[in-house]
């Protein structure tokens, strides 16, 4: 019976934050956090409590008690203190390391790039869908934030990259969720997006430069997604593409003027020195979750105009606010989870958990500096999963990479397998 439910918590919490959270989003959001109530209830069950101490977990348990110390602080209704569930998703990720490990099929390398790579083409459907039939300027508004939304075709996409490191024809799952987060990005006109990719693209393929161990096909297969890239790049250049052309002009403004013409840069601007004189304010514990944007625009003169919103479109922004340098550290915690996660990894799957992990939290990092990625639902669950996913790759059993990776007829051959191109 628990194998059963195991399996049930798996699949949900894969389907939705890995498949469909592009397509239907509140939908995803749900499933992942059923399967994780569920993934917890099989804890409870069994008393397994062992994958709470893996970085992954215990990381962002972590930050969520500096956050409820800060928020206790602050607080002044019982609303403060609850505000901390917008971060829930990654205060149970502990639980879905367990389930993964427990299931009756195998969660590998090829499962996990599939998987993103399929979410990754439901989210260009969407967008195709929604820039040439619905003629949206953004595509993936009609599912949610255009923002949010090329934000987590972002993860999808470089999550996908992990089937490189699967049996052919797997490998070409990579290649896949690579171009159709290419064309999602392109289609929702998303700058933070955009940014975000050549960077994180670059430092994946130093990555996969400097472990080596990727055989011919692998190769083959980031070879053709380094052409898309480079493709894609240069003919959004060539055609003076609005988001493109955006992003150079407000860079050459900062560079030679130290300001720019574009709104909703200058907005970001005064968000952010709304939040820099809120952070004086209270640098230690912050203001709490409630009305944080509106305490930090208040400290501008009037005049100014600040924009209040949900956030202060800048993760550490958010966090310094309500948190303090409580609020930092907690951001930083869960940030790097997956990737502390990984580096202490030795089994076979190490390289893809690592790649996985520096990419996943690279792409947040960044896109962060431009948007809320944390406390935004589709995102949060997107990264809880991925993280539970590395950490199951991060101790993936050799064993389980019979198929995907190669035959290992005994534990005693696996150390010197990890290391081997996998065929």
């Amino acid at each position: 019976m628990t194998k059963q439910l195991a399996n049930l918590s798996a699949g949900a919490a894969l389907g939705g934050g890995l498949v469909i959270i592009c397509l239907w989003p509140e939908l995803a959001n749900i499933s992942v956090i059923v399967a994780q109530v569920l993934a917890l209830g099989i804890c409870f069950f069994t008393r397994s409590w062992a994958d709470l101490r893996r970085p992954a977990a215990a990381l962002p348990l972590i930050a969520a008690a500096l956050l409820l110390f800060a928020f206790g602080i602050t607080a002044t209704s019982p609303l403060h203190i609850a505000s901390i569930l917008v971060f829930a998703p990654l205060f149970l990720i502990g639980p879905l390391i367990t389930v993964f490990s427990r299931t009756s099929f195998r969660i590998g390398p090829g499962m996990i790039g599939t998987l993103a790579a399929i979410g990754a083409g439901l989210a260009m459907l969407v967008a195709i869908y929604d820039a040439f039939v619905l003629h949206s300027a953004r595509a993936g508004g009609i599912v949610a934030n255009p923002i949010h939304f090329a934000d987590v075709a972002v993860a999808l996409g470089f999550l996908s990259l992990v089937a490189l490191f699967s049996k052919a024809p797997w490998k070409w799952a990579a290649v896949a969720g690579a171009a159709f987060a290419l064309v999602t990005i392109a289609l929702s006109g998303s700058r933070g997006a955009i940014v975000t990719i050549i960077p994180v693209a670059m430092l994946a393929f130093a990555l996969a430069a400097i472990w080596g161990g990727l055989n011919r096909r692998a190769w083959l297969a980031l070879g053709a997604i380094a052409v898309l890239a480079v493709g894609a790049f240069a003919f959004a250049v060539q055609s003076s593409w609005s988001p493109v052309t955006r992003v150079i002009d407000t860079l050459v403004s900062v560079v030679e003027t130290g300001t720019t013409e574009d709104a909703s840069d200058n907005q970001r601007m005064l968000m952010y020195r709304g939040a820099y004189n809120a952070f004086l304010e209270s640098p230690f514990y912050g203001h709490g979750m409630i009305g944080f944007a509106k305490i930090a625009a208040d400290t501008l003169p009037p005049e100014l105009n600040a924009p209040v919103y949900d956030h202060l479109h800048n993760d550490i922004a958010d966090f310094a606010v309500t948190g303090g340098i409580l609020g930092i550290i907690a951001y930083f915690c869960i940030l790097l989870a997956p990737v502390i996660e990984a580096f202490q990894s030795k089994g076979p799957a190490r390289k893809a958990a690592q790649l996985a992990a520096i990419t996943l939290s690279s792409a947040y990092f960044l896109m962060g500096l431009t948007n809320a990625t944390f406390g935004i639902l589709m995102l949060t669950v997107t990264f809880a999963v991925a993280a539970a996913a590395i950490a199951h790759l991060s101790r993936l059993p050799a064993r389980d990479l019979s198929v995907e990776g190669g035959v290992v007829k005994t534990p005693d051959t696996s150390q010197r397998l990890a290391d081997a191109p996998i065929a």
